[in-house]
């Protein structure tokens, strides 16, 4: 008996969809005479104010607090949502020089560095310039060489120590192993 409500309860709805199926469809076809209404454009919609006005809050903070590079970032946001913002357009190129001679200056120190062998000042210095530009190949390329030098330097000193351990006849030479 159970199976067999079960059964009905299973064609319920393929009964139902075939009392449907012969159903005539009502299509709703315009008179030729009337004419579809005009596609107009939708208005783009309006800037966020709040976000926009958190937004130079934000800048304006993270530019006080040394940090140009975060500030231009929210500039940015600013003129995505209004491309004719004078203050937004303003900040950006300000902030532009400022990244770019603080860059400069760390490329300098990093460069002078390298000439007197002091590889961490030079490398804080490379890294420095790229916190502030992370596209910077120069810095990228004395980043890697400053690496090199120190693996070949590493690399030296064990020779080193393994010529000095065979030499005091601590070790064997691998030849006899």
């Amino acid at each position: 008996m159970k199976h067999a409500r079960f059964g009905f309860l299973l064609l319920f709805p393929i009964g139902l969809l075939t009392a449907c199926a012969g159903q005539p469809i009502a299509a709703s076809v315009a008179p030729a005479s009337v004419a579809p209404p005009p596609i107009s454009s939708p208005a783009p919609p309006a800037a966020p104010a709040p976000f926009i006005a958190d937004q130079r809050i934000e800048a304006r903070r993270l530019d006080a607090s040394g940090t140009p590079t975060q500030a231009r970032q929210h500039w940015r946001y600013i003129l995505a949502l209004l491309p004719r913002d004078d203050e937004a357009s303003a900040e950006i190129a300000r902030l532009d020089a400022l990244i770019k001679a603080r860059r400069d200056a760390a490329l300098a120190q990093g460069e002078t560095a390298m000439i007197r062998s002091r590889t961490a000042e030079a490398q804080t210095a490379f890294l420095r310039a790229l916190a502030l530009d992370g596209g910077n190949e120069q810095a990228r390329r004395r980043l890697i060489e400053l690496e090199s030098r120190a693996a070949f330097a590493r690399q030296d000193r064990k020779d080193v120590r393994t010529r000095a351990t065979r030499a005091m006849g601590t070790e064997a030479p691998e030849d006899e192993r």
